[in-house]
């Protein structure tokens, strides 16, 4: 009896021992990390089709589908959530026909520069800027210089393309743009990366 006793106490002991064993390794075993999405600044377009529905293009070449399709800028600075002061300086290539700014952007005589000074906030890292497109924008090159507390940090070419018919299926990646995806991140002073 104490050897059934003895051997029913080793068992039990054994099999605790296996579980708590087995509980430990699953609470220090590292979880595998979803892989992290690359981070950087890219110029982008969006159309609304017929169907109500947004489709959204990483590109620079911005059909001119008035009051359908709307382009911008995302621009990676990494650091805490915060608020920047933000210059954007829009220079075309031709003038605009009519201008719709806000008292915080200032067009030129010849409408053909706009520089918008405002506050924005850079939310996980992350900053970006998009405006749509309305009947009488010019066809050509759209520059935005950016600058973000008072320091030079990227330039976004786009090329506004006639779209005669108008068609909300336009895909912009299949437009004739000379400058395709040119936008630049400026190096940071004092060494550090571009952002």
């Amino acid at each position: 009896m104490r050897t059934l006793f003895r051997w029913r106490t080793a068992a039990l002991a054994t099999f605790a021992l296996a579980a708590v064993s087995v509980a430990a390794l699953a609470q220090t075993a590292p979880a595998p990390k979803p892989a992290a999405k690359p981070v950087r600044s890219i110029p982008y377009v969006s159309i609304a089709g017929d169907d109500g529905k947004q489709r959204h293009y990483e590109t620079n070449a911005i059909p001119l589908l008035y009051n359908r399709a709307c382009f911008g800028w995302r621009m990676y600075l990494g650091g805490p959530n915060r608020v920047v002061s933000l210059k954007e300086v829009l220079t075309t290539s031709q003038p605009a026909e009519q201008v719709i700014a806000g008292p915080e952007t200032e067009v030129s005589a010849d409408k053909t520069r706009a520089t918008t000074r405002m506050f924005e906030t850079v939310q996980d890292g992350v900053l970006q800027r998009s405006w749509c497109i309305i009947p009488g924008d010019p066809p050509g090159t759209y520059t935005y210089d950016i600058t973000i507390d008072g320091e030079g940090r990227g330039e976004f070419v786009f090329c506004a393309i006639e779209v005669p018919d108008q068609n909300p299926n336009t895909d912009p990646r299949d437009l004739n743009c000379p400058n395709k995806f040119n936008a630049v991140q400026y190096r940071r002073p004092h060494g550090g990366k571009a952002s």
